[in-house]
């Protein structure tokens, strides 16, 4: 389950070396995908990451690729075996994978892409410096929750109820990431809500078929590792029932979903490559602050949208930054 990359590779150690040894022999960085082995988008996204780290002159670095999907347990049995092995620096990709390898170890450097809230997940200190070892990039931020639900309006004006489908690791001690700002627009708009967490994939055609048995009912599909392993079975089926549909991660527009509006994230991966760069020259992860994305795109299906009834308003075709058809 995993893709190692060796690019003129130094002789790795099987022994584990003292501290100071290992922080200057071990060149080997192990990436942490919640994408099947062979996934489209898991492969765009850790050939973007080797290519950058190349780009920033990490020619002789062992690169080392695991897959896992969005079973918790796998993740943290796959998090527990990395660190056993430990490498240089971890490259956690979403919350899961963080959260899996963060509670493990205090000393090996962790650069994460994706993780939502971090400092309210207790994870690091403060996003100007973040403490400890761990760095990284967000994606997501938690007030995306009201703006997917008024692009999801503006779409489609005649919506009176929406649900906003969340995956387990968005769950915080104070409640929910993205439900605040979920509940607040939709009180404004006038739009009856329900919050659903899905946590295997039977739990999503009941909340597609009490969409469907309402009418004027949208979707709202929040990231995480639980939609990028279900994303394609959602567009399925909210194509099959012809329900506006809102998703965070982009790819999905792509494939038939109506809408995205969310970052580039193999933008965001190149990015990342920089830190483990610096961390490799050695930067402390702990001073590097948390960085937040620059730009988030809105991505129209014209073509889902056709099919499904609706008729984009033109002031909102505007606005996005690609439309496919």
């Amino acid at each position: 389950m995993r893709r190692r990359t060796v690019i003129a590779g130094l002789p790795w150690l099987l022994s584990s070396p003292p501290l100071a040894a290992w922080a200057d022999v071990s060149r080997r960085v192990v990436a942490l995908w919640p994408f099947p082995e062979g996934d489209a988008e898991g492969q765009a996204l850790s050939a973007a990451f080797d290519a950058a780290l190349r780009d920033h002159g990490q020619n002789d670095l062992e690169l080392d690729h695991r897959w896992k999907g969005a079973d918790r347990e796998d993740v943290r049995a796959l998090a527990a075996e990395v660190v056993r092995s430990e490498p240089r620096v971890i490259v956690t990709y979403l919350n899961g994978q963080l959260r899996a390898v963060a509670g493990l170890t205090r000393r090996i450097p962790i650069v994460f892409v994706g993780a939502a809230d971090p400092v309210g997940f207790g994870l690091i200190a403060s996003l100007k410096r973040p403490g400890g070892n761990i760095t990284g990039f967000t994606l997501y931020e938690s007030s995306l929750g009201g703006k997917w639900l008024a692009v999801l309006r503006e779409a489609v004006p005649t919506t009176r109820r929406a649900t906003l489908l969340l995956n387990p690791s968005a769950t915080m001690r104070s409640g929910y990431l993205y439900a605040n700002a979920f509940k607040n627009a939709a009180t404004a708009l006038a739009i009856e809500h329900s919050i659903v967490v899905a946590e295997k994939a039977e739990d999503i055609e009941p909340v597609i078929a009490d969409l469907a048995q309402h009418g004027q009912a949208g979707l709202i599909v929040a990231p995480g590792a639980f939609s990028e392993a279900n994303g394609d079975h959602l567009v399925a089926l909210t194509t099959r029932h012809r329900i506006p549909t809102v998703f965070a991660i982009r790819r999905f527009a792509h494939r038939g979903g109506m809408m995205s509006y969310g970052p580039d994230p193999a933008e965001v991966v190149r990015r990342a490559a920089l830190y483990v760069d610096r961390i490799l020259y050695g930067d402390n992860p702990g001073a590097l602050p948390v960085q937040t994305p620059t730009k988030f795109d809105l991505v129209v299906h014209l073509t889902t949208a056709r099919a499904h009834g609706f008729e984009i308003p033109s002031a909102l075709l505007t606005q996005a930054d690609e439309d496919v058809e």
